[in-house]
This record gives structure tokens, C-alpha cells and sequence, in this order.
């Protein structure tokens, strides 16, 4: 039986999040996939209203070690163990659920897998945001934005948005201007696509930080800009995608690898990140792409959290084994 562990980090500590998330009055505000109404107290159970009709839940008992494992028996009488921990992290918790796909339905254990992370992001957010007692996620300025495929005339903008990205992380870069050529060069050729994000004016005040630009190798943001020598609060180019597509000989059209995604940091939490994704699918599939591809770091669990909250996933679909990323230099 394939198992995978569908995870999300949350800053807050082990105590407060396994008090929230076993909390049955708070189930239908997080655990869509479980809870979708009421639920009511029977002995040692719980009796759900769920998406397929009236479940009963019934979780192990309280405990210090943060165990929310818990029985569920559906409608029509079948029980599944579902195996859900809160463990420590450096950073506060980290919330672990364990997907099996006990009926050897490979498109079900994905779409039960996604569900899960959406519930758990939920969590999250609930925790962390405005709705957790005590604590409020810094406002991000509501941005209207488009997006659109960048041309070798955008190249100034690019190179000025990756150098950006790179110098938050202290990565090697070249120059602003540097990378502007390299731009210019890349987007005249087929096997090469960059998506980019333009601000089309400031709508509102803030609201509340959540949904961030990831860099596709597990960075995420920016520093000054530049060398364009304008700043970027003054620039209307907020954010990039670069995509590659090579060919294989597994289906007609091109593979398609996300390079880079990037948002400035101070725009990010009101969805341009979601919208470089989804533009950026749309171009690939345009283009016959079957696949896209994304490198992200181990530890990077915000880029793994937003990737996996939009249908990535780093297990293998027809093995389910993890997937690894192996580099050398040459």
C-alpha cells in the first residue's frame, strides 16, 4: 500500500496547535475533507457531517506527544486509520498527515493527497493569521497586477528582477546588466519562456500575508533592486517566472521545467505568485507541455507548502517513491 506524508510547518508551539487542531468545534473552519458541517459529541466519537454524508471520527485520547491519530468509519461502514502527529519543529510545529492509498487508485491517492495539504494550509493560516488569539501576519499592499509572456523587450526588467532574487540569498549572480543581455538572448529562442508580472496600480490597504512568489529552487523574494538605479517600489515589473522546455520522447510536446518564480517581497501575501503559476501553466500546455517540472530545497517548507498547494507533488506518480534532485558541477 503506496503512503505518503503531506506536511506544513506552522509558528506557533506543538501545545497551541494540537489544542486548535483536536478541537472539534474548530474542525469544519480547517478539515474541509473530513468536516463540512456539523459536528456532535456520541460517547467516545465524533459524528460529522462530511462531504460523503455522515461520518464518525474517533480520535486517540489526549495526550502530551502530540498524536492526533484517529478512526474514521464512512457511510457505508468501511473504518480507515489515519495516521496525523504535531511534532516539534526549529521553527514551532510541524503538522505531518499520513495519505494511504489503501484502494490502489492512483488518480484518488493524488487528489486525496492535494486535499489534505489544502486542510492543513488551512490549519496554518488559521494559527498563524489574524483568526489565531493574540497574534496578526504583517500586512501586504493589495496590488492589481497582469501577467503576460515577456519579449527580448522586457529583458532590462528581467535582469533587474533576478539580480534582485539571487542577491536576497547571497547567491552568485552577475550584474543587473549582465543578466539583461543574457535575457535578451534567451527570449528570442522557442525552447524559452518567461512570464512576468506587471503592477497596474495600488487598489487598497493591506491584507493579511499568505499567499508569497516562490523561487522555483526554493528561494523566495528580494533585495534593492538592482542596478537600474530606480527603486523598486517605483518599478512596475513585480515579479517573473522563467520556464525552459526541452524535448522527450515520451509524448509529442516539450517538457517544461520552472526555472524561477519570483515576487517582490514587498507585494507578496495578495496572490501574484498563484498568478505567474497558473499563467505559466496556461503558456506550457499552449505549447503541448505534458509536464512541468520545479527544483525546490529540502528545507525550503514554504515552497514546498505553496507547490503542493497548487498540485505538485515530489513522489513519482506511477511509484509513488520520493523524487530527488542530483547535481554536479562541470
Amino acid at each position: 500500500m503506496r503512503s505518503r506524508h503531506v506536511s506544513t510547518v506552522i509558528r506557533r508551539p506543538p501545545e497551541e496547535v494540537y489544542a486548535l487542531a483536536g478541537d472539534p468545534e474548530r474542525l469544519p473552519a480547517w478539515a474541509a475533507g473530513l468536516a463540512a458541517g456539523e459536528v456532535r459529541a456520541d460517547g467516545d466519537a465524533l459524528v460529522v457531517d462530511s462531504p460523503i454524508g455522515e461520518v464518525r471520527v474517533r480520535f486517540a485520547p489526549r495526550n502530551p506527544l502530540g498524536v492526533l491519530d484517529h478512526e474514521v468509519t464512512l457511510p457505508d461502514g468501511t473504518t480507515t486509520y489515519n495516521p496525523l502527529r504535531v511534532l516539534p519543529h526549529p521553527l514551532g510545529s510541524e503538522v505531518v498527515f499520513a495519505v494511504r492509498d489503501a484502494a490502489g487508485d492512483e488518480d484518488g491517492f493524488e487528489q486525496d493527497a492535494a486535499a489534505v495539504a489544502e486542510d492543513l494550509e488551512r490549519l496554518r493560516a488559521m494559527i498563524e493569521g489574524p483568526a489565531a488569539p493574540g497574534h496578526e501576519s504583517p500586512a501586504r499592499p493589495a496590488v492589481e497586477s497582469r501577467t503576460r509572456p515577456a519579449t527580448p523587450a522586457d529583458a532590462a526588467a528581467l535582469g533587474r528582477l533576478l539580480y534582485d532574487f539571487n542577491t536576497e540569498f547571497d547567491a552568485q549572480t552577475p550584474d543587473a546588466a549582465t543578466l539583461a543581455g543574457r535575457f535578451a538572448t534567451l527570449l528570442g529562442r522557442e525552447d524559452v519562456l518567461a512570464v512576468l508580472a506587471v503592477r497596474s496600480g495600488d487598489i487598497g490597504q493591506g491584507i493579511p500575508s499568505g499567499d508569497a512568489g516562490v523561487g522555483a529552487g526554493g528561494d523566495a523574494g528580494a533585495a534593492p533592486a538592482g542596478d537600474s538605479g530606480v527603486g523598486a517600489a517605483d518599478e512596475p515589473e513585480v515579479g517573473f517566472a522563467l520556464l525552459t522546455l526541452r524535448p522527450t520522447p515520451m509524448w509529442d510536446g516539450p517538457l517544461a521545467q520552472l526555472e524561477e518564480l519570483y515576487v517582490r517581497p514587498d507585494l507578496r501575501g495578495g496572490g501574484i505568485g498563484t498568478e505567474l503559476l497558473t499563467r505559466a501553466l496556461d503558456e506550457v500546455r499552449a505549447r503541448g507541455a505534458a509536464e512541468m517540472l520545479i527544483n525546490v530545497d529540502a528545507d525550503d517548507t514554504g515552497a514546498r507548502r505553496f507547490y503542493e498547494r497548487h498540485g505538485f507533488s515530489d513522489r513519482d506518480p506511477d511509484t509513488g517513491c520520493g523524487m530527488r534532485c542530483y547535481l554536479r558541477q562541470v
